[in-house]
């Protein structure tokens, strides 16, 4: 197997790429952009249908976004260790399983209706979306070309446009009922009906979360069979034929 050096951001392929090959590994990683989105963007429409499931207070309700940044938080170095020790395909792989046992948490959430359950969730899921952005970006850009790198980039990264209106219309037309009841006539219901009521709104988040486990898995799948360029990075870079120092190794696995 060859190698390829990176200059100054650069990747110089130095074992025969047929660039031709890079189209699907694209897609695949192009995807990335677009699963991260459309789970951000679902937040909006989470937050308050939570809110209005379990009862919760603004306080409590708060920490649903402060559970997948503390996740980012916690896991920001954990990802890099990973990327840098197994390379960054075995690091996407992983983020994507973990991010679809976070999504297929929120079935046993409903169930419980317990709001720290959902807590657990969306920290697990925004633990897997730490590995995918960590290795996206410097993915994308060794996927064909060097002069067209940026291209690549800016063409991936506007799938986030894709997926930040996708989220909220899947959040409007699946989770949200559309059965409100004032406070006045939450209280007059006994706990029967409330905790019917409650199950009720709970179980509206079990498909979309579900659908979105099995899409993940899928193209957790093609990672794995598909083969693409492995990327690591390195302690002591190497030299390329420039002279120049780069931050990442570059391995063809065709």
């Amino acid at each position: 197997m060859a190698g390829t050096a990176v200059s100054n951001s650069t990747y110089t392929t130095t074992g025969g790429n047929k660039t031709g090959n890079y189209l699907f590994p694209f897609i695949l990683v192009t995807s990335l952009f677009f699963l991260w989105a459309l789970i951000h963007n679902l937040s909006p429409v989470l937050i308050p249908h939570l809110k209005k499931a379990c009862q919760l207070t603004d306080t409590q309700s708060s920490f649903i976004d402060s559970s997948i940044f503390f996740a980012y938080f916690v896991m920001a170095m954990p990802a890099g260790y990973v990327m840098k020790k197994f390379g960054y395909k075995t690091g996407i792989i992983f983020g994507l399983l973990v991010y679809a046992v976070g999504a297929f948490l929120f079935i046993p959430a409903a169930n419980s209706g317990q709001y720290s359950f959902f807590l657990v969730a969306l920290f697990v899921i925004a633990s897997g979306l730490t590995f995918l952005e960590t290795a996206a970006n410097p993915y994308v850009t060794i996927l064909g070309k060097p002069e067209t790198a940026t291209f690549r980039l800016n063409l991936a990264q506007s799938f986030n446009g894709v997926g930040a209106m996708l989220g909220p219309i899947i959040g409007l037309k699946y989770i949200l009922s559309g059965t409100e009841y004032t406070n006045e006539q939450i209280a007059a219901m006994s706990q029967a009906q409330l905790a019917a009521y409650q199950a009720s709104e709970a179980s509206t988040v079990k498909m979309p979360y579900m659908v979105i486990g099995f899409v993940v898995l899928l193209v957790a799948v093609l990672f794995i069979i598909t083969k693409m360029p492995d990327v690591k990075e390195q302690d002591n870079p190497e030299i390329d034929a420039t002279g120049s120092k780069g931050g990442f190794s570059v391995t063809n696995t065709w």
